[in-house]
């Protein structure tokens, strides 16, 4: 199993201090910004690191609880991270904003997309980068089939995102891909169904395996974000 196509892009965005857009294929973008670090207000000071606030915004309507939900989970991601004892008392905002429908691979274009405006912003340092796919579930008769980055038209009993770090001073010599763990999951069954340890076990690896994947793009798409405007980078099917 593979991704679908890979696009990144660093937007000049103005006001803030990082921005990127992230896709899975043609169907599933989102777009994030970072401000910071800037004076934390008295209420959201904290003294002995900085402060995080996450905006999840849908591709329409207003923010609800989904969102709310969201920004919490993207936040504890990104506290994960970053730094953030070498700047207290200040304040990380980032953004996100989805461009497509909601699903489940759309959050994890979301985390990507924060990950990488973090990198692009240069202004928080980092433990490493957060990596995201998702992960569907499939009835085949009497089993159950696990799909990689599974499509919208794709029917689903169930599924989830799994976030990855990958640590920039933990690499290995002998791999080109630093070791990684997993930070955070939403995946669950179906309606009334709970999911056995074995198939949890085999959903992460299968998305550790697409994580690198995304970690190698990533790593391609950096190499001339500073330099260009973007850095377009498809993955090979």
């Amino acid at each position: 199993m593979s991704l679908r196509p890979i696009k990144i892009s660093f937007d000049a965005l103005s006001g803030v201090d990082g921005s990127a857009r992230f896709s899975f294929g043609e169907t599933c973008t989102a777009l994030a910004s970072v401000s910071g670090p800037v004076a934390a207000r008295l209420a959201a000071e904290h003294p002995a690191r900085a402060t995080v606030e996450v905006h999840v915004r849908p591709l329409s309507s207003v923010p609800g609880t989904a969102e709310r939900y969201l920004g919490t989970a993207f936040k504890g991601i990104i506290e994960r991270t970053c730094v953030l004892g070498q700047n207290p008392r200040t304040l990380v905002q980032v953004v996100v904003q989805a461009l497509s429908r909601s699903n489940t691979a759309l959050i994890a274009a979301e985390i990507n997309a924060c990950s990488l405006a973090l990198v692009n912003a240069g202004s928080i340092p980092m433990k490493g980068m957060a990596c995201a796919v998702a992960v569907g579930r499939r009835r085949v008769g009497s089993g159950i089939e696990l799909i990689l980055d599974p499509e919208d038209k794709t029917e689903l009993d169930g599924g989830g995102c799994f976030a990855f770090l990958f640590g920039v001073d933990h690499a290995s010599v002998q791999s080109d891909i630093p070791p990684s763990e997993m930070i955070w999951t939403n995946f669950r069954g179906g309606l009334g169904t709970s999911i056995p340890t074995s198939e949890l076990t085999q959903a992460e690896e299968l998305a550790s395996k697409g994580a690198a994947d995304v970690w190698i793009k990533m790593k391609e798409s950096l190499g001339g974000s500073s330099s260009a405007g973007s850095h377009d980078t498809k993955m090979e099917m």
